[in-house]
């Protein structure tokens, strides 16, 4: 049986590494509690994808010192390709932890005492979880990072309230 829906023809061009539209990379600042013998191999891999790219975007982390050492460790192996980080604001404790766990990564004790005692209510979850982000947020952006990637998970208001925390609200807006 054929699709309804037309077939959508595969690019044709440049490569990545010569196209005009920008070229992008994720990767992971925090070592990996499964594999941290494979923590300075995946490094290398990393600076060999961003060598091609215009820029990465992080996946979550809840350090700030996690980000600046790979930026660090990448720059020693000469790549100067921006890495944009991403902040998560928590709006549900058990959702972040497993996040953090199928991310190999491990929830830090200090995120869990502030969670801790707000865990059943919701409201302050958020609002802790905004407190978080903020901070992590403000700590990047104070170091002169390229920029910021705010998870949203289809909840927009907590991204809104971190970016009006960090004064980056645009009159326009």
């Amino acid at each position: 049986m054929s699709s309804p829906w037309p077939a959508i023809p595969r690019p044709r061009g440049p490569s990545p590494a010569t196209s005009p539209t920008p070229a992008s990379s994720s990767s992971w600042p925090a070592p990996s509690a499964t594999s941290p013998s494979a923590w300075p191999p995946s490094r290398r891999y990393l600076a060999e994808k961003l060598r091609t790219a215009d820029f990465a975007i992080t996946q979550f982390f809840w350090t700030a010192d996690h980000y600046f050492r790979m930026v660090d460790e990448l720059d020693a192996l000469g790549v100067t390709t921006p890495v944009i980080p991403s902040v998560f604001p928590v709006i549900n404790v058990a959702t972040a932890k497993r996040f953090t766990s199928v991310n190999g990564a491990e929830f830090p004790a200090w995120l869990s005492e502030r969670f801790d005692p707000v865990t059943d209510d919701e409201d302050e979850v958020r609002k802790v979880g905004i407190e978080v982000a903020t901070e992590l947020g403000q700590q990047l952006l104070d170091q002169g990072v390229p920029g910021l990637h705010i998870y949203t998970l289809n909840r927009s208001a907590s991204a809104k309230e971190i970016w009006r925390n960090l004064g980056l609200e645009s009159r326009d807006a």
